[in-house]
């Protein structure tokens, strides 16, 4: 009878025991969930990170720029047959004649891939270079500030403005001052290009700053009229950098 016990108790240890280490051998798998649940967080982390850069690269795209400018040709109806040659504001381009602003203005649009638009007054300038420098000196010294028949439409989509506009008098022709008193660029980027004869931006920069005091002013080329046509890589330079 005592050995009967005995051989039972120890067949229940051996049992005890062996579960013992089935358990033991089993233990090492728990951890898995933590580790998964760890793998779907970084996986949620990952997602998060490719929206928010998904969203940089739409406020990238979203973002319009558009090249405006004044120009003697297209403020002034000039005849045909008008010798540009002789003239330092205005330049030949296949059959057709062009103010110096105008074409950097194209330059910058084709290289920007944007808009463009023209500062156009209601009154035309004359034909004459003389009397457009006299006009220009007068509407100075009086501060008129010409009638506009050109109108940008939804200013505010613009971020960057590149603007082109010759200088007269070391000073913006007054219908830049009209585009400037109609339109609001706060938070905008205004980019200034300028064609002259040795007087470069003058104090234009200065100006425009006056002029929109909450937009951020760049200078940008200063260009000399008679070489404009030689500057249009310089110009796409510019461009594709900054």
């Amino acid at each position: 009878m005592k050995k009967t016990t005995l051989i039972t108790a120890i067949i229940c240890a051996a049992a005890l025991l062996f579960a013992g280490c089935g358990n033991s051998s089993a233990a090492p798998e728990t951890p898995a969930q933590p580790s998964s649940a760890t793998e779907s967080a970084a996986g949620t982390e990952s997602k998060e990170n490719a929206t928010e850069e998904n969203s940089s690269d739409k406020a990238v795209s979203d973002a319009k720029s558009i090249a405006v400018y004044f120009s003697r040709v297209g403020n002034t109806d000039f005849p045909e047959g008008v010798d540009a040659i002789s003239s330092a504001s205005l330049q030949p381009d296949d059959g057709n004649i062009k103010g110096n602003a105008q074409l950097i203005a194209e330059w910058i649009a084709d290289e920007a891939g944007c808009e463009i638009f023209e500062i156009v007054s209601e009154e035309d300038y004359p034909v004459d270079y003389d009397q457009t420098v006299d006009q220009a000196r007068n509407e100075q010294s009086d501060g008129v500030r010409p009638s506009l028949k050109s109108t940008l439409e939804e200013p505010e989509q613009y971020d960057t403005i590149y603007l082109a506009f010759p200088n007269w008098w070391a000073d913006l022709p007054m219908p830049v001052y009209s585009f400037f008193d109609e339109y609001d660029f706060s938070g905008k980027t205004i980019a200034v290009f300028i064609t002259h004869e040795g007087s470069r931006f003058s104090h234009t920069i200065d100006t425009i700053r006056e002029l929109e005091p909450d937009a951020e002013i760049v200078e940008g080329l200063a260009v000399r009229g008679g070489t404009v046509k030689d500057e249009e890589q310089n110009i796409r330079k510019w461009v594709q950098e900054n």
